[in-house]
């Protein structure tokens, strides 16, 4: 009998305005030199994310938008997962980051949980210290 292999989703709030979060991709993007951005997380492992965000098409006008990008979260050890971060958004409610991996082993779940909690601050952190900075642009 094998293991049921169960994906990690981890989401939280990014508190930035519309206008302030397209200011945050478009810098976000910018600003990274390379085809990804990668943030070591200590002893917790490595997040590696392509800045730029892409439409998801919605199926019905409800108000909501998301867009996603894809990377990868590793571990300590070099155990390594893809990984989907959609952004979501709807009218009235602050934007919602949620990070999804892929299926991940019994071994590796509890590590890379935490490795991804990390690696989500990391990037909503970047985001928002980007979309705060859009007075600069102004």
């Amino acid at each position: 009998m094998t293991a049921v292999r169960e994906r990690i989703q981890l989401s939280r709030r990014l508190p930035l305005d519309p206008a302030a979060l397209r200011v945050a991709l478009l810098f976000f993007a910018l600003d990274t030199l390379s085809d990804s951005r990668r943030w070591t997380l200590g002893p917790l492992g490595a997040i590696e994310i392509d800045p730029h965000f892409t439409p998801i098409p919605s199926r019905a006008d409800d108000g909501r938008r998301s867009s996603a990008t894809r990377g990868r979260l590793c571990a300590p050890d070099g155990f390594t997962v893809g990984i989907e971060i959609v952004l979501g958004t709807s009218e009235g409610s602050d934007p919602r980051l949620t990070l999804r991996a892929d299926p991940v082993s019994d071994a590796y779940r509890a590590t890379m949980t935490v490795a991804a909690r990390a690696g989500l601050e990391e990037l909503a952190e970047e985001l928002h210290f980007f979309g705060t900075r859009q007075h600069a642009v102004s």
